[in-house]
C-alpha cells in the first residue's frame, strides 16, 4: 500500500510542475489507501481534516491505461476531480439540496469541465452528455442543479422510470384438463404480448421526447452503481457536521486556497481556466476586507448594541457574593441595505458583499434589503451572496429606513451605496452607518447622508 501512496505522491509532483495550484492545494490534504471505497473519494477524519482515500485495486486497475501516458493522465484527472470538489466546497453543501443524486450529477458537471477529456474515465459525467439542455460552461453547482431539476420536471412523467408501465393482471382461478391448457395458451400469448408491449413502450418513450440529454439524466438517476456518483456517499460525513464545525471546515479550505494563491502569486493566472480563476478571485476578494471593519464596527456598534440583565446561578454576585448573580448579555441586530441601483456597478456590488461577509463574521445577526427606489428583496444573511441581484433602477434612500423603523427594528443600519441620491426624508430611529464606494460621492459632497460615513478605499 505504501507503493500506491508513493504513486499518488508522484501524481502530486506532476500537478505541482504542470498546474501548481492543484499541486500546492493537494499537499494540504491527507492521503491514505482504504477498501471502504471502490474507487477514490474525499472523506472526513476526526471531524477536523479532509482526507483522500484511494482503493488500491482501483488505482492499479481502472486508472491504469494501455500506456504510461494514458495511466498518468487518468490518475492525474482523478486527483484533480477530488481537489475541485473540495475547492468548490461541494463536500460542505450536500445538506442544502433535496435531491442528493441530482446534486452529485450537478457537482460533477461543475467539476469535470475543468479536466481534459483524456484525463477522464469513460463513464465520467460531462457537459457534452446533455447537448439538448444547452448548459453554460463555467457556472456553479447551484446553476447546474437548478437546470437539471427544471429539465427533470419537464420530462414526460412515465419516462422517469420508477413508476413503470401497467402490468397485465394474472387470471385468477382455473379449471382442469382442456381448461388448464387453454389458460396456459392464453398465458403464453399474454407473455408474448407483454414482451411486445414492453418493446413498444420502450420505443414509444423515445418517440415521446426523450432526447439524448434526457435519456442520460434518467440513466444516471436510476443507476444503483455508478462509480463517480458512489464516491459522493462519503460526503455524508460532512453533512453530519454542526454549523460551527462546518464553518470551521469552510475556513480551513479558504486558508488552503489563500496559501496557494500567496505562494504562487501571478504564476497561477496563466495555468488555470478562466471560470476557475474567476471563482478564486471572487473568493479572495470576499476574504480580503477593503475597510478596517474591526475599528469601524467597534466605534459604530458601541452605541448600537443592546444589553440586558439576566439572573444566573452559575456566577455569584461580585458585589454581594450571593446567588443568583447578574449576567450582562449583549445583542447586535443589524439591517444592511444594499444599493442595487443602476449607478452601482457589478464590481461595487461584489465589494459590498465582500464587506458584508466580514460584518457577519463578527457574529452579528444580519438582515439584508436590496433596494433602488424601493425594496425588491430582503432576507437573512448566512455568509453567501445571492445568485441574482434585484433592482437596477434609480436610487431612493427612504424605503430601507422606513423598513427599519416600522418592521425590522434593528439596533443599527449599515447602508452600502455610491451615495448618488437625494437626502432621505425619513429620519432613522437607529444609528446609521453609510459605506460609500471608492467611486461614489466624494467626501466633501456627502453631507446629505445623515449619520456616520465611511469611504470604502483600499487599505494599504
Amino acid at each position: 500500500m505504501d507503493n500506491i501512496l508513493d504513486e499518488v505522491a508522484k501524481t502530486s509532483i506532476q500537478l505541482m510542475l504542470k498546474e501548481p495550484f492543484y499541486g500546492h492545494f493537494f499537499s494540504s490534504v491527507l492521503k491514505k489507501t482504504s477498501e471502504k471505497t471502490e474507487s477514490i473519494a474525499t472523506t472526513l477524519t476526526n471531524k477536523q481534516m479532509i482526507e483522500l482515500v484511494v482503493n488500491e485495486e482501483y488505482w492499479k486497475g481502472k486508472l491504469k491505461g494501455n500506456t504510461d501516458e494514458v495511466t498518468k493522465n487518468l490518475r492525474y484527472g482523478a486527483i484533480k476531480h477530488q481537489i475541485l470538489h473540495i475547492v468548490f466546497k461541494h463536500i460542505l453543501r450536500v445538506h442544502e439540496f433535496g435531491n442528493k443524486k441530482l446534486f452529485g450529477i450537478a457537482s460533477d458537471l461543475a467539476t469535470n469541465q475543468y479536466i481534459d477529456s483524456n484525463q477522464l474515465v469513460g463513464d465520467s459525467i460531462r457537459l457534452e452528455d446533455f447537448p439538448e439542455f444547452k448548459l453554460d460552461r463555467g457556472e456553479s453547482v447551484d446553476y447546474y442543479y437548478k437546470r437539471l431539476a427544471d429539465e427533470l420536471n419537464d420530462m414526460p412523467q412515465n419516462s422517469g422510470g420508477e413508476d413503470g408501465g401497467d402490468e397485465t393482471p394474472t387470471p385468477s382461478g382455473g379449471g382442469e384438463g382442456d381448461d388448464q391448457n387453454e389458460d396456459q395458451d392464453e398465458n403464453d400469448q399474454g407473455d408474448g404480448q407483454d414482451e411486445n408491449e414492453a418493446d413498444n413502450e420502450s420505443n414509444n418513450e423515445d418517440q415521446q421526447g426523450l432526447n439524448q440529454a434526457q435519456q442520460r439524466l434518467k440513466e444516471l438517476l436510476e443507476s444503483d452503481n455508478h462509480e463517480h456518483l458512489d464516491q459522493h456517499q462519503f460526503w455524508e460525513d460532512f453533512q453530519e457536521l454542526s454549523s460551527s464545525e462546518r464553518k470551521m471546515m469552510d475556513t480551513l479550505i479558504n486558508e488552503s486556497i489563500v496559501n496557494c494563491v500567496n505562494r504562487l502569486k501571478t504564476k497561477m493566472h496563466g495555468s488555470l481556466p478562466a471560470g476557475l480563476q474567476q471563482y478564486i478571485d471572487l473568493l479572495m476578494d470576499s476574504l480580503t476586507p477593503n475597510v478596517n471593519w474591526r475599528r469601524v464596527l467597534r466605534i459604530f456598534t458601541a452605541s448600537s448594541s443592546r444589553t440586558r440583565l439576566k439572573n444566573t446561578i452559575r456566577r455569584p454576585s461580585k458585589r454581594y457574593g450571593t446567588t443568583p448573580g447578574i449576567k450582562i448579555q449583549r445583542k447586535q441586530k443589524i439591517l444592511v441595505a444594499i444599493d442595487t441601483s443602476g449607478s452601482v456597478s457589478n464590481d461595487e456590488l461584489k465589494e459590498f458583499f465582500g464587506e458584508l461577509y466580514h460584518i457577519w463574521k463578527q457574529g452579528a445577526e444580519i438582515y439584508v434589503v436590496e433596494c433602488d427606489t424601493a425594496i425588491h428583496n430582503h432576507y437573512g444573511y448566512r455568509g453567501k451572496p445571492p445568485e441574482v441581484i434585484s433592482g437596477r433602477g434609480g436610487t431612493d434612500f427612504n424605503a430601507p429606513i422606513t423598513f427599519a423603523n416600522e418592521e425590522y427594528m434593528p439596533d443599527a443600519i449599515v447602508y452600502f451605496t455610491d451615495g448618488y441620491a437625494p437626502e432621505p426624508q425619513v429620519i432613522s430611529r437607529k444609528p446609521l452607518l453609510w459605506m460609500v464606494t471608492s467611486q461614489g460621492v466624494s467626501e466633501d459632497a456627502w453631507d446629505h447622508l445623515p449619520g456616520r460615513r465611511v469611504k470604502m478605499t483600499k487599505q494599504v
